[in-house]
């Protein structure tokens, strides 16, 4: 066949597909790949020599990675979406014809046979339970100790040492694959730069550093949480619904129809304080959960300073890329003399919003100071939407030892709260977010 009708046949249809899995499965991770990139990405697949592996993956690699730290990255999903064959035939061949003797006595990156351990032995079909039960059920399939002595028979010139070092990088690789088919990933990777800078005491320069580093960070956060709720829910055989559309192809089941999952959808409800020094912290926070709203059904986001005003909509068309003054100048926030006035704000929350639209399926998630400005704290308002919803959070972005000095009256909200933390630091911002949903 002609190299450039290549992707006219179904070989060709199907390593196209999986050049798109590929870019979507690196843009869920942070990596900026454009759409342009993955047609070019598609259309250098159909000029190389698919028999050649190292072509293909260069010719992928130079199309879709811009910057050498997402080289690790790029690789690893490689090896998952395009495993080696047994006969190291083309890219795309079936991961049950991998040979785990040859992979571990000639073969040093033994990624793909990880991955088809736990694809076949794992017990992903079934229930899903902890990380340790699947891990062992695929360890004990795998048996590395008669793996190990296959490997030393096949190749008696290979070193001892260089074969137990290749069985424990199988025994890792086996662990992240679990890990990463329940969701449970390593943690969110963050830029040493700025995980640790205080939003409190940030420069301008370090402020628009974590601006860059947020919606990254959203990305892989909500990548994340997608994984998880699949997991959870898995894919059940629709059998009614299969038989009645295999009546279409003479009673031949083609296409299997799975059961819908009905997940469990509750509302979110964000109320962040953009007043004074906690302006910045609040629309990290708010950029970090809007950027989520794929993944969080029915999310609303308020604002205030003396007053609330909702900014879901104004959110939506900045891309969730806006600034505190942008906020001050396009909401009503401001109905006083412009200090911050909690029992204010949370009595009109209450009167506008949680009286009526909030029910024991709400979350809402504060984020402030609790200063007061020595003002009415109308610590029963936040009584009265603790007992209307499912939960409270409050992210405070000053040190806990901070709390409950001069005006602030943490201590008191406190008491209706399920849970307060101490945000200060981009790093401990992902760390909660990540908790909570």
């Amino acid at each position: 066949m002609p190299r450039d009708r290549a992707k006219e046949s179904p070989a060709g249809a199907a390593i196209a597909e999986r050049v798109t899995q590929l870019g979507h499965s690196l843009q869920a991770r942070g990596v900026d790949v454009t759409v342009a990139e993955i047609i070019d990405a598609a259309r250098a697949a159909t000029l190389v020599d698919l028999g050649s592996r190292s072509e293909f993956r260069v010719a992928l690699r130079a199309t879709l990675i811009k910057d050498a730290r997402h080289l690790a990255l790029f690789d690893a999903v490689f090896d998952r979406l395009f495993p080696l064959s047994g006969s190291g035939g083309a890219p795309g061949g079936d991961a049950a014809a991998i040979d785990p003797v040859s992979v571990v006595a000639f073969d040093s990156d033994p990624a793909a046979l990880a991955a088809s351990l736990v694809a076949e032995h794992g017990g992903f079909d079934g229930e899903l339970r902890g990380e340790r039960h699947h891990l062992q059920r695929a360890l004990r399939a795998a048996d590395l100790a008669q793996l190990m002595s296959d490997a030393r028979r096949a190749n008696p010139e290979l070193p001892t040492a260089e074969l137990r070092e290749r069985i424990e990088q199988l025994k890792q690789l086996m662990a992240a694959e679990v890990r990463y088919r329940l969701g449970e990933s390593s943690p969110i990777p963050l830029d040493p730069a700025v995980q640790d800078i205080e939003f409190l005491n940030a420069t301008r320069h370090q402020l628009d550093d974590i601006r860059d580093a947020v919606r990254p960070l959203a990305r892989r956060l909500a990548a994340r949480l997608a994984r998880r709720r699949q997991a959870r829910h898995g894919r059940s055989v629709n059998f009614r619904r299969t038989i009645r559309q295999s009546l279409s192809t003479g009673g031949t089941p083609v296409d299997i129809a799975y059961q819908r999952a009905r997940s469990h959808r509750p509302e979110l409800f964000v109320l962040c304080d953009i007043s004074g020094s906690v302006a910045h912290f609040s629309v990290f926070t708010l950029t970090l959960m809007a950027a989520l709203s794929a993944e969080i059904p029915r999310c609303r986001s308020f604002v205030f300073v003396d007053a609330v005003d909702e900014v879901t909509d104004l959110l939506a068309a900045t891309d969730h890329g806006i600034e505190p003054w942008q906020l001050m100048r396009n909401t009503n926030v401001i109905a006083g003399d412009g200090h911050s006035d909690y029992g204010a704000v949370l009595s009109q929350f209450w009167d506008q919003v949680g009286s009526g639209e909030m029910s024991p399926n709400s979350t809402l998630l504060i984020t402030g100071d609790a200063r007061t400005n020595y003002l009415d704290k109308r610590v029963e308002m936040l009584e009265e939407i603790a007992g209307r919803c499912r939960a409270v959070y409050w992210l405070n972005p000053e040190p806990r030892a901070d709390w409950d000095t001069h005006d602030s009256e943490m201590d008191a909200y406190a008491r209706h709260c399920t849970e307060t933390f101490e945000v200060r630091t981009v790093r401990q911002l992902v760390s909660c977010v990540e908790r909570l949903l």
